[in-house]
């Protein structure tokens, strides 16, 4: 169990053993414990290069390729008994050594990379950090993830609850956007025309060139992709409940209120006509489509029409 434990923490197993090492830990308390016990023995035996990780297939086709080699080569003469010296077989064990750590680094992945289809997926990273990564998002971390930082690469929608570690800050490539946090709970939400992360907890940092915007709990930053400028906005609406579940669900809820989550969820302006606030809907609408589908849905079944002027949307009566 020692090997799969140390292939989990450096991010080795394919997802079904990934899945079964997590399983296991959830399953008692002290399975934690032996994890971290593990982990502890594998780091600091390979600062002495006493533990070394390899491709148990790639290295068993080897060996089986010699077997077969010696076995259709022609009977030789039985070769002359070598006598070796300590200090011989001493040499010819560390290069053996040596090659083993070679084949090993040679045969190290690159980055890793999930990927979320049509539902949601939940990712657990070796430094305990929680990451959701929604429908058609894409996450690749990088293959010396929680040596001297913790950097990862994003395309599209994803929630974060990084582990706190002030020695290894968590870095997200978003785009042409940077995130930085050392313990904090956010989303980052990615749009034709916004790049927006939503804090909820702790503090977030974004640069993108010069700019640098610092963002702490119920604030976002906001990218405008079409000049590139960055904006920190104070959240007026709280949206926890749909950045996590990717959905609005509205239950007699009323329409100004609605308005509301869609202007703070989509970084736009709605000016709604004061005869429709008051009024209710029953609906689903989910944060990965476009604003003009909520509102094409709100016109038709409130028997009003919209428009889009320049910045913003218009529903009339």
């Amino acid at each position: 169990m020692e090997h799969k434990l140390v292939a989990y923490h450096e991010q080795l197993l394919d997802a079904s053993e990934q899945k079964e090492v997590e399983q296991w830990l959830l399953e008692d308390p002290a399975h934690e414990a032996i994890y971290e016990k593990t982990i502890r023995t594998w780091e600091a035996s390979r600062m002495s290069g006493s533990y070394t990780l390899y491709n148990k297939e790639r290295a068993w086709e080897q060996v089986q390729a010699q077997i077969d080699n010696t076995a259709s080569a022609p009977p030789r003469r039985p070769a002359r008994i070598m006598r070796m010296k300590w200090w011989q077989a001493g040499a010819i064990a560390a290069s053996f050594a040596g090659l083993v750590v070679l084949f090993f680094m040679m045969n190290r992945p690159g980055p890793r990379e999930y990927t979320a289809q049509a539902a949601a997926r939940n990712i657990r990273l070796k430094d305990k950090s929680s990451i959701v990564l929604y429908p058609n998002a894409r996450l690749e971390i990088d293959k010396n993830f929680n040596e001297k930082d913790r950097v990862v690469v994003l395309k599209g929608d994803a929630q974060f609850d990084i582990a706190r570690d002030p020695g290894r800050p968590f870095i997200i490539h978003n785009q042409d956007m940077d995130v930085q946090v050392l313990g904090t709970s956010f989303t980052i939400q990615q749009r034709a025309d916004f790049n927006t992360v939503f804090v909820r907890s702790g503090k977030v940092k974004a640069t993108v060139g010069g700019q640098m915007v610092t963002a702490v709990a119920h604030q976002k930053i906001v990218k405008d992709n079409h000049t590139g400028q960055l904006q920190l906005r104070d959240m007026k609406t709280v949206i926890d409940e749909v950045l996590e579940t990717q959905t609005i669900r509205c239950r007699d809820m009323r329409i100004d209120q609605l308005v509301r989550i869609l202007e703070e969820l989509y970084n736009i302006e709605i000016v709604l006509d004061p005869a429709l606030a008051g009024r209710k809907i029953t609906s689903t609408y989910f944060s990965y489509e476009a604003p003009e589908q909520a509102i094409e849905n709100i016109a038709l079944t409130m028997n009003a029409t919209w428009q889009k002027k320049e910045n913003h949307y218009v529903i009339t009566k």
